[in-house]
């Protein structure tokens, strides 16, 4: 069921209540309803366009390879060539996502070898390693991994390439995306 279908179910179920209660006389008790029937469809409003959060960017936009690595430490990954980002919590400038409210987001990651033959990199939440991709199967090769995330009102999600590994876009192969399945 949608909001919209909510609100409408909401309404109609205190409009029941209001009518039985005007039958009974209880007209202190029906506007006291009606106040808290109107602070919830207000809070259900207002907490709508806080729950419509989505990004997905890749490395480059290019139809050439490019290739960023090996670096000798660890290196933060920003993907800036965004596809998708409603509500604006995917920053572009430091590849960093940042949750506006709190919730269960599912994130993925995707990368092709660079020019190293190796990839190891990993997304971090707040700098904790929640999990990563690695593949030493050669140039041109790819894998992905995603996982559903519980994650907190300013929580911050990024990726980083491990020192001495490469990681390489063509076209949008390499890409890092998330969604919030459900507000919490």
């Amino acid at each position: 069921m949608d909001s919209g279908q909510f609100l409408v179910l909401l309404g109609f179920c205190g409009l029941v209540v209001l009518q039985a209660e005007l039958l009974t006389g209880g007209q202190e008790d029906v506007r006291v309803l009606l106040q808290q029937l109107m602070a919830r469809v207000d809070r259900l409003e207002r907490d709508r366009g806080r729950s419509q959060v989505a990004f997905s960017a890749s490395l480059t936009s290019t139809s050439q390879w490019t290739h960023q690595g090996p670096f000798e430490n660890v290196s933060p990954l920003v993907f800036r060539e965004v596809k998708t980002n409603i509500g604006n919590a995917y920053d572009p400038d430091t590849g960093v996502f940042t949750t506006p409210t709190n919730g269960l987001y599912y994130i993925r990651f995707t990368g092709s070898i660079g020019k190293s033959g190796s990839l190891n990199a990993a997304v971090l939440k707040n700098g904790e390693n929640m999990f990563a991709i690695y593949n030493t199967v050669g140039r041109i090769s790819s894998n992905a991994n995603g996982m559903t995330l519980v994650l907190n009102e300013g929580d911050r999600v990024w990726v980083v390439l491990w020192p001495n590994q490469s990681i390489s876009d063509k076209s949008g192969l390499s890409t890092f995306s998330g969604f919030l399945i459900f507000p919490m």
